[in-house]
């Protein structure tokens, strides 16, 4: 009877303290990290802006069994599901995709949160008692801005996956607290969208520098970004000036010639580029690097690249005779092969072309001929034979490409792990060339975009191209040539207006009964929507 006593004595005082929601609400911070103590000088928001950083290197970590960046990749033209997933098994028959879709919900939520956190430290940066400790007025405001320009480009960068990913979804710039929550959003236009990053992006732009610290984001991703947002305004002449500020800054140059940790082994320069994916090892395309770090250290970040995207060689019936660990040592770490790169895109390669050799598309498995390991044997090869799209299901000799790479560098026995702890690019220069050029052509000045797509294909090997040649499905396909893995690349369809043609010609495992017009859009996750009941939120065409 004593328990029950105290059990409503304290359910009383938290009804009656409830009738009062401005404090039942407020937030009193126990610990000593907490925004309303974080955001008080400079340190603390170089401290949040971490966290956001932190946000966004989940884009290439494990995810429904894949990365979250495979929303925007697969089912798409040029990368099918090849090791099948619950989550991963739609896109290659849309007619499955829900909107209880465990990537698509995923996903969504987690743009939200990057969106959120950035807002915060938007609305909080000002607070009028913040030290900014720059010494000065002058170095005050310097750091400000410099901390609302990162903040501003990250959460540009989490609209430009919701506007590919959902067309017009909620536009929310303000932190949301207990005392700010709603439940009455109305989905912004694609317009509005547009027009808020571009205040965003031009805001990072004016008050970053063109190079930044590593790891942090720039001048030059911002104007990168606003290249590709002016095209997708039509605003192509803004395009153009955008992405050749960025070209001719002095800051960047394309790699083509060898450099980094493995000149002295066979190779070529665009290999190296993803062998040496900082500034500091000499690589100067990179415009955004995000840092990581090996296992123990805090803040480190288990990405699952390798493991998304190499097949999964080890199930083949004569590999997996062989002892497992060392044959992942040395043939680039564990792969489970879950997204694939189409036949179609590894056929607009040139014979010839670098990015389609042998150091940039695994095409054969060696293993050591013993225990020293200073001569390997070739043991198997890659192919691409199927008879029926069916047989695309666990293809596990299918080729891929050499990107994402790894190798434990200091325990070779965790060559088998899923994971790895490589520094991770996110943006490089060659996106910018391929920007311009697009920017140009439709401007009909082809004899500029020549110039621009030729330095790429140049660095490779490939061959120079004409202005008969210069036309939108060419830039598409010099897009997955030189991004193939690295680009979204549904973001690049949707805004061409491609998607869906493109996936049926080009995709092996989809065609017009597995894909429809309207699947450019993914489902609102049901659960946004039920819980928006201040407002009715649609739901996308042909997901009701």
């Amino acid at each position: 009877m004593k328990k029950l006593f105290i059990l409503f004595t304290l359910f009383s005082a938290l009804m009656l303290n409830s009738c009062n929601e401005q404090e039942f609400l407020k937030e009193e911070p126990r610990d000593n990290i907490f925004a309303d103590n974080l955001y008080l000088d400079y340190d603390g928001f170089v401290n949040g802006l971490n966290s956001l950083y932190s946000l966004i290197r989940e884009d290439r970590l494990s995810q429904n069994n894949s990365t979250r960046a495979s929303l925007w990749q697969m089912g798409c033209d040029n990368a099918f599901v090849n090791g099948g997933a619950a989550a991963l098994d739609p896109f290659n028959n849309y007619n499955n995709l829900h909107s209880e879709n465990g990537i698509v919900v995923a996903n969504f939520n987690w743009l939200y949160q990057i969106v959120n956190s950035a807002n915060m430290i938007v609305s909080r940066a000002e607070n009028k008692e913040v030290d900014w400790l720059g010494g000065s007025a002058a170095a005050d405001l310097l750091n400000k801005n410099k901390v609302i320009g990162q903040a501003r480009l990250m959460r540009a960068w989490a609209y430009r996956h919701l506007r590919y990913g959902w067309g017009p979804v909620p536009l929310s710039l303000e932190e949301i607290t207990g005392l700010t929550y709603r439940n009455d959003w109305n989905r912004a236009s694609i317009e509005e969208l547009n027009a808020q990053m571009e205040i965003d992006l031009t805001f990072a732009r004016d008050n970053l520098k063109m190079k930044e610290a590593t790891g942090m984001v720039n001048s030059a991703v911002a104007s990168t970004m606003l290249a590709e947002l002016y095209l997708d305004m039509g605003k192509n002449d803004k395009a153009e000036t955008e992405a050749l500020r960025v070209i001719n800054s002095g800051d960047y140059s394309l790699m083509t010639s060898r450099f980094g940790i493995n000149t002295t082994k066979p190779g070529n320069a665009y290999a190296d580029i993803f062998d040496n994916p900082t500034p500091e090892m000499g690589n100067k395309e990179v415009l955004w690097v995000q840092n990581n770090a090996y296992a123990d250290v805090v803040g480190s970040a288990n990405n699952y690249m390798k493991n998304a995207w190499f097949s999964y060689y080890s199930k083949d019936a004569k590999l997996k005779k062989y002892d497992l660990d060392m044959l992942y040592t040395y043939n680039g770490g564990k792969g489970a092969g879950r997204l694939s790169v189409s036949d179609s895109a590894f056929a607009w390669y040139q014979s010839f072309d670098d990015r389609y050799s042998e150091f940039c598309v695994k095409k054969y498995y060696v293993y050591p001929t013993d225990a020293s390991g200073t001569t390997v044997l070739t043991v198997q090869y890659t192919n691409m034979t199927y008879k029926t799209p069916a047989n695309l299901e666990d293809h596990y000799l299918w080729p891929w490409v050499r990107k994402w790479e790894y190798n434990d560098p200091y325990i070779l026995d965790n060559a088998s792990n899923a994971g790895q702890y490589d520094d991770q690019m996110f943006m490089r220069l060659a996106e910018t060339y391929l920007l311009a050029a697009e920017a140009l052509m439709k401007q009909n000045k082809t004899t500029l975009a020549i110039t621009y797509l030729n330095a790429v294909r140049a660095r490779s090997h490939a061959s120079a191209i004409t202005a008969a040649q210069v036309n939108l499905d060419f830039i598409l396909k010099e897009r997955s040539r030189e991004l193939v893995t690295e680009e979204y690349r549904k973001h690049t369809l949707v805004r061409t207006g491609k998607f869906y043609e493109w996936a049926i010609k080009y995709n092996p495992r989809l065609d017009a009964s597995t894909v429809n017009a309207w699947n450019d859009r993914f489902p609102i996750p049901q659960g946004i929507i039920d819980s928006n009941t201040g407002a009715k939120m649609e739901q996308n065409p042909g997901y009701n």
